[in-house]
């Protein structure tokens, strides 16, 4: 048995398994997984950290060529766009500033050179920094602005159902309470005069047939209200149910004729449940005000709409027939509200009820156009804030650049009028004259060489005009000076320095 080859080999479980070459405690992926969590946020500080360097120490060059001006001018515009761009934006042009200012004091030999390059430096990497920024800020406005409109119609839709939820089980009760219980005292009514004796056989007819329809109505009006309760939708009668209609009426003694009525899957065309209302109104009104007269019903299918007129004499009104008329008003809201007319005329001999019922396109759903109205106002008045905000934002961004522009020229116009040499006070100075004289009529400050400039060992440059949009702006006078007295003076083009 000890030799069996066919006996599989049974390795004991580990809980956990622990690492190649030697001791130490298992590896368990719930810690990695915390540390590669934690892990994230540093990882994403130490991006930040060099990408402020890097920006930094490019915008920082000193008098970039066009490639380098571009490859600055890209780099910030992109980091402006960037998620975390403000951060690493502003940490990269105070590295700017840091490494101007050593470059200035350390290398350069004198502060004035901090002047002189910071601000072009700032406003080649800060001005499409802030663009870069501004863009973003505009697209994430944008964004925010149609994501709050979306939820506003969400909640206003939500409004709206809750709404129509309360109503339809308010509608619901007092139907059930109210009409429900009429019904059922008109049914137990109509039994016991079925059942008395002294009635004729033609009213116990009329009477079951009556009572017939009180049941069915009460049935439908069961299934309604069960339906509103449940928030089903409530179906109509239906096209199909014009026969129904007819046929019940026909046998409650109504004298009905009919010509020109569609078929009933035409009348789907029109909404069959509307010209199931208009007919079963018309039938209601002949029937209270002037029972047993003649109805006349026509119709005419003209492709765009259905027309029906319905026509009935005059007769006595019964005293018990009158009501309070909101039946043909509140069938005319409905119609119209689907683009259709209807209308009622008396004349001495007959009353007509007229209607037109164009044909239906697929309807939206009237909760939905609720919705729509309701929330347009409140999206065009946040369309305009967003506008409103994106304007200050883009505004801002040229405020900021003009703000830039505007003190870079100002730190070059008080830079050369300190610095300023009249044209009559050159001219006065010779060679040879003696250095303490001279320094009498020379300005306290002098221009400070440009990097790369090789002037000459005591040799002083003052500024020609401190008008920078004069055409002698960057002209200098050179003063200079050997054994204490003028060695010579000249006269120095901006270009030629």
């Amino acid at each position: 048995m000890r030799g069996d080859s066919s006996m599989p080999t049974v390795i004991p479980a580990r809980c956990c398994a622990r690492p190649i070459g030697g001791g130490g405690e298992p590896t368990v992926p719930g810690r990695m997984e915390r540390m590669t969590l934690i892990d994230r946020p540093s990882a994403r500080r130490s991006v930040d950290a060099l990408t402020a360097i890097g920006f930094g120490v490019l915008a920082s060059a000193p008098e970039p060529g066009l490639f380098m001006a571009l490859l600055t001018g890209i780099a910030a515009i992109a980091i402006g766009l960037w998620s975390r761009g403000p951060r690493a934006g502003l940490g990269g042009l105070a590295v700017l500033v840091v490494v101007s200012m050593a470059r200035a004091t350390w290398l350069d030999g004198h502060w004035l050179y901090v002047a002189e390059e910071l601000p072009p430096a700032l406003m080649r990497a800060g001005v499409p920094w802030l663009i870069g920024l501004a863009v973003r800020q505009y697209i994430v406005l944008g964004r925010r602005a149609d994501r709050e409109r979306e939820l506003r119609q969400v909640q206003r839709l939500a409004e709206l159902k809750e709404r129509a939820t309360a109503d339809r089980l308010a509608l619901a009760q007092s139907l059930h309470d109210d009409l429900g219980h009429s019904l059922s005292l008109v049914a137990l009514n109509l039994g016991r005069l079925e059942i008395d004796p002294a009635l004729p056989e033609s009213a116990r007819t009329s009477l079951l047939h009556a009572r017939n329809d009180l049941a069915h109505a009460v049935e439908r009006l069961g299934d309604s209200v069960s339906d509103l309760r449940s928030g089903a939708p409530v179906l109509p009668m239906g096209a199909a149910s014009v026969d129904a209609l007819l046929a019940r009426a026909r046998a409650a003694g109504a004298r009905i004729t009919v010509q020109g009525l569609p078929e009933p899957r035409r009348l789907q065309d029109f909404g069959g449940e509307q010209v199931t209302r208009v007919l079963q109104e018309a039938i209601t009104n002949a029937s209270r005000h002037a029972p047993g007269t003649p109805i006349d019903i026509t119709a005419a299918d003209a492709g765009a709409e259905l027309r029906l007129k319905i026509e009935n004499a005059l007769g006595e009104t019964p005293a018990d027939a009158h009501t309070a008329g909101t039946g043909l008003s509140t069938l005319e809201s409905e119609l119209r509200a689907h683009g259709g007319e209807l209308a009622a005329e008396k004349t001495d001999s007959a009353f007509v009820l007229s209607a037109a019922l164009p044909a239906r396109r697929q309807e939206q759903s009237t909760h939905d156009d609720r919705a729509v109205e309701a929330t347009r106002d409140v999206d065009e008045s946040s369309t305009g804030r967003t506008k409103l905000r994106q304007r200050l934002i883009l505004a801002s961004t040229a405020a900021i650049v003009v703000v830039g522009l505007a003190a870079v020229e100002a730190l070059t116009v008080v830079q050369n009028h300190r610095a300023l040499l009249s044209a009559g006070a050159f001219s006065s100075i010779s060679v040879g004259d003696a250095r303490a004289e001279t320094e009498r009529i020379l300005p306290g400050h002098e221009l400070p060489a440009r990097r790369g400039e090789n002037r000459p060992d005591d040799c002083h440059d003052y500024a020609v005009t401190a008008n920078t949009f004069d055409d002698a702006a960057g002209d200098v006078y050179r003063i200079c000076f050997a054994q204490d007295e003028v060695s010579s003076t000249e006269y120095i083009a901006g270009g030629q320095r």
